[in-house]
């Protein structure tokens, strides 16, 4: 069986869009180097509609961040929105629920 990681996002804009571009393009060689199956499980925005640059499974597509925050499944958590609220609240959740955080924010980062 298949070591998995689970990742959820949060944020599905231009920098998200391009964090599950590359995922997606690269999971074999990922996969190799880490050795576990990096996947992505829940993708959180406001926008769910719009199109993206990227095909994704719309089952993976909520408009609830607690799906991404809550789930137990879910290891990582991808912050990606941008700003510094409502995005650190999310990340302390996320902490507190016991997910490893990454993000790209700096103004969140240069702030705390």
């Amino acid at each position: 069986m298949k070591n998995t990681i689970n990742i959820g996002l949060i944020g599905f804009g231009t920098i998200g869009t391009g964090v599950v571009k590359a995922l997606k393009e690269r999971s074999s060689f990922l996969e190799k180097r880490v050795g576990v199956e990096l996947k992505i499980k829940t993708i959180c925005d406001k926008d769910i509609i719009s199109p993206r640059d990227v095909e994704v499974e719309p089952g993976l597509l909520t408009t609830d961040v607690h799906k991404v925050i809550n789930d137990p499944d879910i290891k990582i958590v991808i912050e990606l929105m941008g700003g510094i609220h409502p995005a650190k609240e999310f990340i302390i959740r996320a902490l507190q629920s016991g997910k490893h955080i990454i993000t790209a924010n700096k103004a969140l980062l240069a702030e705390c």
